[in-house]
């Protein structure tokens, strides 16, 4: 059974669920979501793993803060988190953002994770949904990024190949947090710190990195991914032979989700 905690980091109010028994795993979730996007996934893996998933700063139910949002302040964080709950050691599965920090704090700190999963990870090429470069603009982004129920079902339907998975209570309660204040200028400043008009910043693609890595590495993906292409995850796995490559047909941004039993099986 899954319990909600919060725990103070670096003085940011941080909200996740612990369950289960056995190794650690986080679960890191992506952009535009919270550990919502983990729903499916926390109870079948807390069979084999304490699972910890948690609402990085700025999204979810976590606080908000004016902080720096880049991804090296997200590698910190997760190991300050770890540190926090006494982790001295974890495997990471992060999905899209959550992928890039998680690949991020790997390579930082390589001593302190086990095992990685990249679920459609941001960070293995440049190419993202023009949405999200659009909203790296000046006050463009100020403008479009507007949360409602009609914007957030829109924005779910990028994400999903099958979209009556997209439910009326999952779509209110990302709706619920993408409102609440400081949740859209820490989404901003999330993504002007890795994108801009071009797609992601170089300095934050890190597949060339992937073959340095000691540790398994499994990246999972959706064929029919509207936010990041598939061929990142080819090209990752041709740069790092040593990586296992699963890619999901008829399947969105979200895999963990679209193929959840699959995908639990496969962690």
């Amino acid at each position: 059974m899954a319990e909600h905690h919060f725990v103070t980091v670096d003085g940011v109010r941080t909200h996740y669920v612990a369950a289960g028994e056995g190794p650690p795993l986080l679960l890191l979730h992506g952009l535009s979501a919270s550990l919502m996007a983990w729903a499916l996934n926390i109870e079948p893996l807390s069979r084999k793993f304490t699972v910890y998933a948690l609402d990085f700063p700025g999204r979810g139910d976590s606080e908000k803060p004016n902080m720096d949002y880049r991804v090296p302040t997200g590698a910190r964080f997760i190991r300050k988190f770890m540190e926090v709950l006494g982790v001295e050691r974890a495997s990471l599965a992060g999905c899209s953002m959550g992928g890039m920090v998680a690949l991020r704090t790997a390579l930082d700190f390589p001593n302190q994770v086990d095992k990685l999963v990249l679920v459609d990870a941001a960070g293995l090429g440049r190419e993202v949904n023009w949405y999200v470069r659009i909203m790296s603009l000046p006050l463009v982004g100020e403008v479009i990024e507007n949360p409602s129920l009609r914007g957030t079902r829109a924005s779910l339907k990028n994400i999903f190949y099958d979209h009556s998975l997209i439910q009326e209570g999952f779509v209110r309660e990302i709706f619920r947090t993408g409102k609440m204040p400081g949740a859209k200028e820490a989404m901003l400043k999330m993504v002007r710190g890795a994108v801009g008009l071009r797609g992601m910043h170089r300095q934050w693609i890190m597949t060339e990195h992937l073959k340095h890595i000691r540790i398994p590495v499994l990246i999972v993906w959706g064929a029919q991914d509207r936010i990041i292409p598939v061929r990142h995850a080819h090209n990752a796995a041709k740069e790092a032979p040593g990586v296992k490559l699963c890619v999901f047909d008829q399947c969105g941004h979200w895999p963990q989700m679209e193929k959840s039993t699959e995908f639990n099986h496969l962690v």
